[in-house]
């Protein structure tokens, strides 16, 4: 059975969740066009909530605060470097939607931080990295 991505997205966030306080809270890193998506699909699922953002370009980053505050009405927390975010213990999941490069690496960064991923395609460039995550994810 094949699943698109907005099912998906809106799957994964009722899947864990009991009740209203028990929203898994993400942190969307890469903030352009398939970020600002991702934002609206966590902010407006009742399961989720977007609890930070993060992206090098601080202008992406206030674009998205916006945006966030919107969907949501609750401000998330804002971060330029990805491994700062990885070290909040109060962020559950990580979505990622950056370069394609930065694909592989942030996958396999969040799984050592203990959060759950989201990543787009291409996950990877090669079956090296591809590997690389899976066993990330595995551990």
């Amino acid at each position: 059975m094949q699943m698109n991505r907005r099912t998906f997205l809106l799957g994964t966030g009722l899947a864990g969740a009991a009740g209203a306080n028990d929203r898994i809270r993400v942190a969307v890193v890469g903030l352009r066009g398939r970020g600002r998506d991702h934002i609206e699909e966590f902010g407006r699922n009742p399961g989720s909530s977007v609890a930070a953002v993060c992206d090098i370009d601080t202008a992406q980053i206030e674009r998205a605060v916006q945006l966030t505050e919107n969907v949501q009405g609750r401000r998330p927390k804002t971060y330029q470097d990805i491994r700062r975010l990885l070290d909040d213990k109060e962020i559950d999941a990580v979505s990622i939607a950056t370069c394609n490069h930065w694909h592989a690496l942030a996958t396999i960064w969040a799984c050592q931080a203990g959060k759950d991923v989201y990543v787009e395609k291409p996950a990877s460039h090669n079956l090296w990295e591809g590997r690389r995550m899976v066993e990330a994810a595995r551990k």
